[in-house]
């Protein structure tokens, strides 16, 4: 499988410019897209699936032109959006085989074994009798990734899959995705939490403003900020100093005073020394040296 999206560019009937000429190539395996709320991910991943249409450039599937066969296309695609929600009147097998039914499998003994299949590979087989509305936050999450799964999609698409879910829930869905991206399929993982990137995906990109900053792997991106990550030990009167000078990317206190993690190139006047960058501390770095010069 394979994707590729040329010069996408989307602008709202009031005038803004969700994207701005973005291209990107994708292929099997997790795909992770990176950047803050308002991005423009959401924008991109709707339209990927159909529900918008760009307003020039197109996107490709295995060849095909996404606008001219959507419908095929679409039957190989499963979604979870951002603000996914179940019927609440229906329990959670009822839902799941209501989405096989949308995907197309046929059949009342094929729905069932998928549904049943499908409960049990996301952990919610014991709660199958439940009403949606009476799950957690997290059984709701399986439950939506369960509804994109149910059709056996070759392309497979979550919109910020983990917003709101607690650690152990975190761990759980991340740990699902990176199963089932071992299969023959094309997982694109939309986020602005950099550890659903780094501790899932091989392939990356990063949006800005609706254009496309990044486009590599996590290491490439890391490699890019060594040398310029630093753990600074400073004194109580000199924290807010460090903040206002520097990127904080994190602080713990310590005797005497604290411990910072700060993105800089030298930060000169400070007990400093240089650690190893990881994705989050690239990201800043990032941002912060290469975005600005490519929005000009």
């Amino acid at each position: 499988m394979d994707i590729s999206i040329q010069d996408l560019t989307k602008i709202y009937p009031n005038g803004h410019k969700a994207l701005k000429s973005v291209s990107l190539e994708i292929s099997n395996g997790m795909f992770g897209l990176l950047g803050a709320n308002g991005a423009g991910k959401s924008t991109l991943m709707r339209i990927l699936v159909s529900l918008m249409s760009p307003t020039t450039g197109k996107v490709l599937v295995n060849g095909e032109d996404l606008r001219k066969n959507r419908k095929a296309i679409r039957t190989m695609t499963g979604y979870l959006p951002q603000d996914f929600s179940a019927f609440p009147k229906l329990r959670s097998w009822e839902f799941l085989d209501y989405s096989a039914r949308l995907a197309g499998v046929k059949g009342k003994q094929k729905r069932r074994d998928a549904v049943e299949e499908m409960l049990e590979e996301v952990g919610l087989y014991e709660a199958r009798e439940r009403f949606a509305n009476n799950l957690s936050g997290g059984m709701k999450r399986r439950l939506g990734i369960a509804q994109a799964l149910i059709g056996d999609p070759k392309i497979i698409i979550v919109d910020e899959p983990t917003t709101g879910l607690d650690p152990d829930e975190r761990i759980r869905f991340r740990n699902l995705l990176t199963k089932i991206s071992a299969r023959d399929v094309i997982i694109i993982l939309s986020t602005h939490i950099v550890g659903d990137i780094s501790s899932t995906c091989h392939h990356m990109a990063l949006l800005r403003s609706g254009r496309l900053m990044y486009n590599g792997s996590p290491e490439a991106l890391i490699n890019q900020a060594k040398g310029n990550v630093w753990k600074i030990k400073a004194s109580h009167e000199q924290f807010d100093e460090v903040n206002v000078k520097f990127n904080v990317i994190s602080s713990i206190p310590s005797v005497g005073g604290w411990e910072l993690e700060v993105v800089n190139e030298s930060p000169k006047g400070f007990d400093a020394v240089p650690i190893e960058p990881n994705l989050e501390h690239a990201y800043v770095y990032y941002m912060e040296h290469y975005a600005e010069a490519s929005l000009l």
